[in-house]
């Protein structure tokens, strides 16, 4: 036996054991025994020194994460401490064990990501009933992901696990296209049922890490080709393990239904079913208005007629926006169909995936004015924009004549993004580039056309003809975008020169291939049939790439579509995935007001997790508090057909940060709040003070009464939805009520003179030697009407200059540094803002000493208060 071979069998050995020992002993304790285990084994066919196998020993530490805490997702569940399931049920489960192993040695995944995974499922499988017990049970849950973040891994690992513990029958809900259910299809086929075989005959997916025996047969109902109809039934008896992957489309779940029925009447079945519903707020929602007493709309109805069918069944949606699916009412219940399908059982938030980029790394959104990360949004110019907003129905495709400049800009900008990555290594790998318009196929088919016609000039020019002006736009869109981007970016990444970029253009150019993806065409994005070299690919379509639909390597977006739904907008944002050693070469070309949602949408989904966390902490049920969603003054959570049961709730503000960043345009805007800080100014007495090593100084004022700040906020002026100064005065009135935020620190921040440049400011008593400089890389909208946003204004540790340095010192998480702060505590800061910045100086506004604008921060205590920030809430839930 060679050294390789013992080494894998070592490692085999230990794994096994590994898995099987923890789930009774902790990771030390089980670790060493599944050593002893290996070591056993590996001698018992070989000798091999001790040394040798002491330096095994510590690869499988590091390896397997051995001592390492994995992050605990937050969790909600209905019955706690109450639960059928252990994880030493399926520690030597024959399906999860082989894909656990899968996952680890075929597909090389990080051990902690397949650990989270191990963990999640658990937690939900204790939220599921017990298909051993022949007592009906009704369970019903939420899985809380991200966009394009292992989802579908996730709910592989669950599927395993319940054909492990005796569940007969699994229901996939894939999306309401074929092409994400034949997707999903082989993706179970080969990671559950392992029956999926290559070219040559050899195994694919878990089959190749240990095949299926008789005793472990799934049996399946639906193909890649074929799902549920009338004519593609199911023959197989669901009294042994079946797997099903279905469309939410009525005729396919009207024939599951029925033939379901038939079975179940036909064998007098009385089985444990688990319904997984993929993108569970599409579609699966109902819409009905129980005011006019209408029926649940139909894929609702349906979803709930086969859970109907059985007595012991269990439902888990997975969803990157559950919007909708928090707002269900809870007590909705119909003859026919049964309970809704709130989850009243569980809600399970999945933890960020390593390397996952999502809203935080596009925009900006703990709001702090130090990010200096380089934008990775180019946002369309008139002309772009022009074409677009004049195609408003099918008929008007003919008006899309050419590619606009900013979408020829964006072809380019991939054929730069594909020589990068092949310079970087990253050769043979998958790049797409998606093109998001319209929902219109006939206009998705005009703008394919003209795309390929304009992307093979491109071609050709670059690989016959090395003076062509094409290759002086793409040097100058290296040079001027590419480069310095790249040179900001927060990690070490090697710059290459022009040169030898112009040698992979060469090569990339001759490669990319252009798609129509909608049902019109016969183009499909089929990653896996280029999976030795990749698929290089634009991708032209509308709703078909807007949900689960997995673009493979996407890095450069031009997307004009926009949605006023949270949960539309954030499913259209294909861009969300994993983007390891080229991130910094994405890029989204979109309009400002669509990059401007998606930043507000962002916050909102930051502050979604926040509270779901807070509420997980302090053992929340999924029946007594429902997750709050962050109101936007233009745009909903969901449609206003799943809007019905929401209300605006108490406003809290605890444990925030709230910033004023949005600023009038009118003369009156700023004078109002000039005035209201010149009084409360002279109401105080401050004390100069300089915190820390910077050049801010500041003028604190202590023990100020919680009435002299609420009568500030009654006088200052606000925009925007979330920092209100009427909502922030009526939540310290209510905390009053309470004891809380009834003695507070007022401070007013003087500017660093050499940011922005020196601005002397006379507020009030007091003389300043500069206005603060916030929002100097704001460019101004052009528009001397518009409201102006500054993006943040409150530097790192300014809002804890009133707390105990010594405190703060081992404090690294903002969340532990604002419970330092006591709950009576609250605190003001006051910004005179620099108006010499180019968002302000574009105003038609007098500014001078006297007058410039004003802007406020609150650091909100942690508090007893039981309710959260500016949400809508589900009123149905108690």
């Amino acid at each position: 036996m060679i050294e390789l071979d013992k080494k894998v069998l070592f490692e085999q050995t230990f794994s096994t054991n590994y898995y099987s020992f923890k789930s009774f002993f902790s990771s030390q304790e089980a670790a060493e025994k599944a050593f002893n285990m290996a070591k056993m084994t590996v001698q018992s066919v070989s000798d091999i020194d001790e040394e040798t196998l002491a330096m095994w020993s510590l690869q499988m530490y590091k390896k397997y994460k051995i001592g390492v805490d994995i992050p605990k997702p937050p969790i909600m569940v209905e019955n706690k401490g109450k639960t059928w399931f252990t994880p030493q049920m399926i520690s030597n489960g024959f399906f999860w064990t082989r894909y656990r192993q899968f996952l680890t040695q075929i597909k090389g995944w990080p051990m902690e990501s397949v650990e989270t995974i191990d963990y999640t499922t658990n937690e939900i499988m204790k939220s599921l009933g017990n298909p051993k017990s022949m007592e009906p049970f009704d369970k019903r849950g939420i899985v809380l992901g991200f966009v394009q973040s292992g989802k579908t891994a996730n709910f592989t690992g669950l599927i395993n696990k319940a054909f492990d513990v005796g569940y007969k029958l699994v229901i996939v809900l894939s999306g309401i296209h074929n092409d994400l259910r034949a997707q999903t299809q082989i993706r179970l086929n080969q990671e559950v049922i392992g029956s999926m075989l290559d070219k040559e005959g050899k195994p694919l997916g878990v089959a190749r890490v240990y095949p299926n025996t008789p005793e472990h047969i799934i049996s399946s109902w639906t193909t890649v080709e074929n799902d549920i109809s009338s004519q593609h039934g199911g023959t197989s008896n669901l009294n042994s393990p079946t797997l099903m992957v279905v469309k939410k489309n009525k005729t396919v779940l009207e024939s599951l239904r029925d033939q379901l029925i038939y079975h179940r009447d036909l064998y007098n079945l009385d089985i444990p079913v688990l319904i997984v519903d993929d993108e569970a707020d599409q579609a699966s929602v109902d819409t009905s208005d129980p005011v006019k007493n209408e029926d649940p709309k139909t894929i609702n109805r349906l979803i709930r007629q086969i859970l109907e069918v059985f007595k012991r069944k269990a439902y888990a949606g997975y969803t990157a926006t559950p919007f909708a699916n928090l707002l269900i009412n809870t007590d909705a219940r119909t003859a026919e169909e049964g309970l809704d399908l709130y989850p009243k059982d569980f809600l399970v938030g999945l933890p960020k995936p390593k390397d996952y980029c999502g809203p935080e790394e596009f925009f900006n959104v703990y709001e702090d004015p130090s990010y200096k990360r380089p934008s990775l949004i180019r946002h369309l110019r008139e002309e772009d924009i022009e074409i677009f907003t004049t195609i408003k129905k099918k008929t008007d495709a003919d008006k899309f004549e050419e590619v606009p400049p900013q979408m020829r800009e964006a072809i380019l900008a991939f054929l730069l993004t594909i020589a990068i990555r092949n310079l970087r290594g990253q050769r043979k790998t998958h790049n797409s580039m998606l093109i998001h318009t319209s929902r219109f196929k006939d206009v998705q088919s005009n703008v394919k056309d003209e795309v390929a016609r304009t992307f093979e000039a491109i071609s050709h020019q670059i690989q016959y003809n090395p003076k062509s002006n094409v290759l002086e736009e793409i040097k100058a869109l290296y040079e001027q975008d590419f480069m310095p981007t790249t040179e900001k970016w927060p990690e070490d990444i090697k710059i290459y020169s022009w040169e030898e970029v112009y040698e992979e253009l060469k090569a990339a150019a001759g490669i990319i291939q252009v798609f129509e993806i909608n049902g019109n065409s016969k183009d499909a994005l089929d990653y896996h049939q280029y999976k030795e070299d990749g698929l290089n690919v634009i991708a032209v379509g509308g709703d078909k790439l807007s949900r689960g639909l997995t673009l493979e390597g996407l890095s450069i977006t031009y997307y004009f579509r926009n949605t006023l739904m949270y949960d539309t907008l954030m499913q259209m944002g294909r861009w969300f995935g994993y983007r390891k050693g080229y991130m910094d070469l994405c890029r989204i070309y979109t309009s400002e007001e669509i990059a401007s949602n998606f930043e507000h949408l962002a916050i909102a989904m930051v502050e979604l997790r926040e509270e779901f966390d807070r509420l997980a902490q302090i053992g929340k049920t999924p029946m007594e508090y429902a997750v709050k969603m962050l109101s936007h003054p233009t745009m909903t959570l969901t449609s206003p057909l799943k809007m019905k049961n929401a209300i605006s709730s108490t406003i809290i503000y605890e444990g925030t940060l709230q910033q004023t960043r949005i600023f009038g345009h009118s003369e009156k805007f700023y004078k109002t709040n000039m005035e209201a800080a010149e009084k409360l100014v002279n109401n105080l007495d401050f004390v100069k003070t300089n915190i820390g090593r910077g050049k801010t100084g500041y003028y604190v004022a202590s023990h100020v009464k919680a009435d002299i700040v609420k009568e500030f906020l009654g006088d200052y002026e606000t925009r925007g939805n979330k920092a209100d100064s009427g909502l922030m005065k009526n939540y310290i009135q209510f905390a009053n009520d309470k004891g809380e935020l009834t003695n507070w620190t007022v401070a007013v921040v003087e500017g660093d003179p050499t940011g922005a440049g020196p601005y002397p400011v006379n507020l009030g008593g007091l003389t300043l030697d500069s206005a603060v400089g916030r929002g100097t890389d704001m460019k101004p909208s052009g528009n001397k009407e518009q409201d102006v946003d500054i993006k943040a204004i409150v530097a790192p540790n300014q809002e804890y200059i009133d707390i105990d340095p010594e405190k703060l010192k081992d404090k690294k998480d903002r969340k532990d540094k604002r419970k330092l702060r006591p709950r009576e505590n609250g605190m003001l800061l006051i910004y005179p803002l620099n108006p010499n910045v180019p968002v302000f100086k574009n105003l038609d506004v007098p500014f001078s000493e006297k007058l410039v604008p004003i802007g406020i921060a609150i650091s909100f205590p942690y508090s007893e208060l039981d309710e959260t920030d500016v949400y809508q809430v589900n009123k149905t839930v108690q």
